[in-house]
């Protein structure tokens, strides 16, 4: 459209506000992408498979309102607190069903911005089918003006549970023997006059809701020390009073029995089949008893890999680091929820190249769209995350590795996670990414020309305050020509200056008092400005004296004083930065 003529820029801010995030993006997705051109327009496309630095760069530019138009998934309006004068909703379906009334009242109310708008507007443009489209619309409305609050792990019960019972039959008591008797309950059941990309859907939705309901019990009483048969009692110990409790108040005696009997099914369900050892190092890598038992029966490999991969990056031998990860990466990727939305068929290429720190877009292979969504929610979240339950699960579970023994806690078990995360190998460019330098290619660059060797936050800051780091930030293109703005901005936020961290400071200072208004000592006192003159006031707030010292009436601090035994001196307890005098 604005090719055309057809649409102006909406862009009011001065274009150089879009420089970081311009930068970001290039760096991901190559400098003529649509979404960049989009951005240079004023127009933010927002999605969660985007890149984490680029879109939180976006997410600020929205925030400061220099970006007025946004084009976002639901996880815009779902993430963050921002409003708009105006929401326009595409569709109130996905997956071919109607969108929760939680989630549609979560994007309404986005609509009205606090002391700007009266009111805000949400429109819903409906080109065909009107009617349903206004029924669909009108059913949703009502739905959202309800404010009942329910307990999570109802709600998660009940979505489980109405499958359970898809398959059974509509008898509550038949239900509550079937979770009670029957420990196949738990496995995902197919129905016969299901499609096939219908069970596919739900089988992953069931193994998501069954792995959070599994979280939710080893968070409850995964620690303790519980025998089987006194599941029920420290369940309801712990939930008294609690939110379950008043959620189930208000149903009926049918529904709230078979509530209870499938939380304590499932509970016992993970007891017979799991060890004390075992869940605790489920319920410290915050997963459910199916990937735990996966995980398990792959721990010998993965935690050797975990090993060697660490001690790779160590040692600079990057390939044997990236052969241990994408081992990793092919055990990990077949269990749920590790499993990614899609994987392309070059995975290994693109993690390689990710974690070389190499541009990404140069193995897109015009699948951009796919590789940085394999990208953004494999590799940075799902791999990360299923290494780093690699390593709580077998510290838990006091694995050894080796043919000699060693405990795994006794190795270097960090540095291939961050790598993940950051996309390098390299250790203090990767510390320097996590610090909030997003640019990766110039945090890579950076290090690499300084011979940067950090491996830690206090050697970071040690590096930063060098006078060879000093002397190349002072090149006007120092990292990069395009991130020398981004890199002084880091530079000056990075650290705080000591003049703002609060402590107690002792002053005394002269003071000329007004004639016959001296005070006896200890009496205490107040400092006020007036056109820039620090005055002493007298708890009532009567003028006494002037104060014959500099005192910053932009200090951040607070004062407190009184009259000194000595004539014409104040006493000064100052709790605040050091700030309380103009140098």
């Amino acid at each position: 459209m604005h090719k055309r003529g057809a649409l102006p820029s909406f862009l009011s801010a001065e274009e150089n506000r879009l420089d970081n995030a311009l930068l970001l993006g290039g760096e991901w997705l190559g400098a003529t992408h649509p979404i960049l051109k989009c951005l240079r327009l004023g127009v933010a496309i927002h999605h969660g498979a985007l890149p984490g630095a680029f879109r939180k760069e976006v997410e600020r530019l929205l925030q400061e309102g220099v970006l007025k138009v946004i084009i976002s998934s639901p996880t815009l309006a779902q993430g963050l607190n921002l409003s708009a004068t105006t929401v326009v909703i595409h569709s109130l379906f996905r997956n071919r069903e109607l969108i929760k009334a939680s989630e549609f009242k979560n994007v309404v109310g986005r609509a009205g911005r606090a002391y700007v708008d009266v009111e805000g507007l949400v429109i819903y443009p409906a080109f065909n089918n009107h009617q349903q489209r206004l029924r669909d619309w009108e059913k949703l409305i009502s739905d959202s003006t309800s404010r009942e609050m329910t307990s999570g792990l109802v709600r998660l019960l009940i979505t489980l549970l109405q499958r359970m019972q898809r398959i059974i039959g509509d008898s509550l008591p038949q239900l509550v023997d079937y979770v009670m008797n029957n420990a196949g309950a738990w496995e995902f059941s197919v129905l016969a006059s299901e499609k096939h990309e219908d069970e596919a859907r739900e089988r992953r939705d069931w193994d998501r809701y069954i792995a959070t309901l599994d979280t939710a019990i080893l968070s409850l009483i995964g620690e303790n020390d519980v025998l089987d048969e006194e599941i029920p009692g420290v369940l309801d110990d712990i939930l008294r009073s609690s939110l379950w409790e008043r959620s189930l108040a208000h149903r009926s005696d049918e529904i709230k029995a078979v509530l209870t009997t499938a939380l304590i099914s499932r509970s016992q369900n993970i007891w017979a089949r799991s060890t004390a050892m075992g869940r605790r190092g489920y319920f410290l890598a915050g997963i459910g008893l199916k990937t735990g038992h996966a995980l398990d029966a792959v721990a010998v490999e993965t935690n050797q890999f975990l090993v060697s991969a660490n001690a790779a990056i160590s040692s600079e031998e990057y390939e044997d680091a990236i052969e241990n990860i994408s081992a990793i990466a092919e055990r990990v990727f077949v269990i749920p929820p590790f499993v990614p939305v899609a994987i392309p068929t070059n995975w290994q290429a693109i993690l390689r190249c990710w974690l070389l720190g190499q541009p990404i877009f140069g193995v897109a292979e015009n699948q951009e769209n796919e590789v940085l969504q394999f990208v953004e929610g494999a590799l940075v979240y799902r791999l990360a995350w299923a290494m780093e339950a690699i390593r709580v699960r077998g510290v838990a579970n006091g694995d050894t590795v080796g043919i000699f023994g060693f405990p795994l806690e006794n190795h270097e078990l960090g540095m291939a996670v961050s790598s993940v995360e950051t996309g390098t190998l390299n250790r203090s460019a990767s510390i320097l990414i996590q610090a909030g330098f997003t640019s990766r290619r110039a945090a890579i660059k950076a290090v690499t020309e300084s011979a940067a060797t950090f491996s830690n936050a206090l050697e970071l800051r040690q590096w930063m305050s060098s006078d060879a780091v000093a002397d190349l930030s002072a090149h006007a293109s120092w990292p990069t020509i395009e991130t020398k703005r981004m890199w002084d901005s880091f530079v000056q936020g990075f650290s705080p200056q000591e003049s703002k961290v609060w402590k107690k400071h002792n002053y005394w200072a002269h003071v000329k008092w007004r004639t016959g208004f001296e005070l006896p000592s200890e009496a205490p006192l107040r400092f006020y400005e007036i056109d820039g003159q620090p005055f002493i006031l007298s708890p009532e707030g009567l003028y006494i004296g002037k104060l014959c010292a500099p005192l910053n009436p932009s200090r951040q601090g607070l004062v407190r004083a009184s009259v000194m035994d000595e004539p014409g001196k104040v006493s000064i307890t100052y709790f605040g930065p050091d700030d309380l005098w103009v140098l």
